[in-house]
């Protein structure tokens, strides 16, 4: 049977029909559950998260059988599928949301047409898997240093290496933005934000936005950051990330401009893989952070200090330990700078990391 994605089409919310007409088919009652349930009812992030959970247990369970049927859906193929989620070395939390998508489509189905899983509701009993415990991996004071020590000297990890430039001052990598790179540390370590927030920043919503200003006001922000569940917030400047958001407008941003492009942070023009809109992507990030975490560990002996591997999620979550000490773990201010709601992550961040909390009990 050919794979073809159906779901990926659905764009609008559309009128049902009796549910008796619906065929013996995983991927026609999907495309009914979102139409009637998940289309114009979830907002449009939420939407698609449950499409390409769906979408994922289709595509297992047809690979596995070469067919669709709904009817020969069993609970052994659910945890098949979790087993396979977790091959992939997906985080526990991720593949849990994958099976709450399954579960309340199952769960839709099981009460639409009591008759159409002849065994039970699959998705029904299974277990969630265990998250791990709830510690952030905040940098060190001490990893921090030695972190934006390295960033300033980011330049020198960014030249042409060869006899040809020994003794002489090597020219920069062909599309290499030290001076990006640079920024996008001290932003992450100053506002905390996420990954995706970061991806989404345009220049306009940083105040003010020229290199003149950012290096003499005392206060610059980043306004309407847009976070989780649709909502907005602004975002305050370190010191360091103001002035390594004027080097990268001052030296670099400019030839990589084009009229279509809005965003803060841009990929080289003339890079294979640049966006038409010039956006880094989220796996760029990725590779940024991975990149400088390397070369970080590189000159690094002692091994408490390293840091590798570096991801974005590490830089807000130092933020947001070093702003839960500032404010005495106000709850208020820290869901207020972070965008989270969820009093589980707020006490995510007011958790010590454990190199910390074993220097507490060595002073006692």
């Amino acid at each position: 049977m050919e794979n073809v994605h159906y779901l990926e089409q659905f764009t609008s919310r559309k009128d049902g029909t009796p549910f008796d007409d619906v065929p013996d088919s995983l991927n026609e009652w999907m495309k009914r559950y979102m139409q009637l349930t998940v289309i114009g009812v979830r907002s449009e992030e939420v939407t698609r998260k449950i499409g390409l959970h769906l979408r994922r247990f289709l595509d297992y369970f047809i690979e596995s059988y070469g067919h669709d049927r709904i009817s020969t859906c069993l609970k052994r193929d659910v945890l098949s599928w979790q087993r396979s989620l977790q091959s992939q070395e997906l985080a526990p939390a991720t593949i849990n949301n994958h099976l709450a998508s399954l579960s309340s489509f199952t769960t839709w189905v099981q009460t639409q047409d009591p008759d159409q899983f002849p065994a039970g509701d699959p998705a029904q009993g299974i277990r969630e898997l265990g998250l791990p415990p709830l510690e952030p991996r905040a940098l060190s004071d001490e990893q921090v240093r030695s972190l934006t020590n390295l960033c300033d000297r980011l330049e020198r990890f960014h030249q042409l290496k060869g006899r040809r430039w020994k003794g002489k001052q090597a020219p920069l990598k062909a599309h290499s933005r030290p001076s990006r790179d640079r920024a996008i540390i001290y932003v992450l370590l100053s506002t905390g934000l996420r990954r995706q927030e970061l991806v989404d920043l345009d220049w306009d919503q940083l105040l003010p936005n020229t290199p003149e200003q950012l290096k003499n006001v005392r206060r610059a922000r980043i306004q309407r950051v847009k976070g989780k569940g649709n909502t907005e917030r602004t975002v305050f400047l370190s010191v360091d990330a103001r002035l390594a958001l004027a080097d990268y407008l001052e030296k670099e941003r400019e030839q990589d401009v084009t009229d279509e492009t809005q965003a803060l942070f841009l990929s080289p023009k003339g890079l294979p893989a640049r966006k038409s809109d010039g956006r880094l992507s989220l796996r760029a990030i990725n590779g940024i952070l991975d990149q400088i975490g390397r070369w970080h560990d590189a000159e690094v002996s002692d091994s408490a200090r390293k840091i590798s591997p570096l991801r974005p999620h590490d830089l807000r979550h130092t933020f947001a330990f070093r702003l839960a000490q500032e404010t005495g773990a106000d709850a208020y201010e820290l869901e207020r700078r972070l965008g989270h709601r969820s009093q589980r992550y707020i006490q995510r961040y007011t958790n010590p990391p454990e190199e910390l909390a074993a220097l507490y009990v060595e002073e006692f």
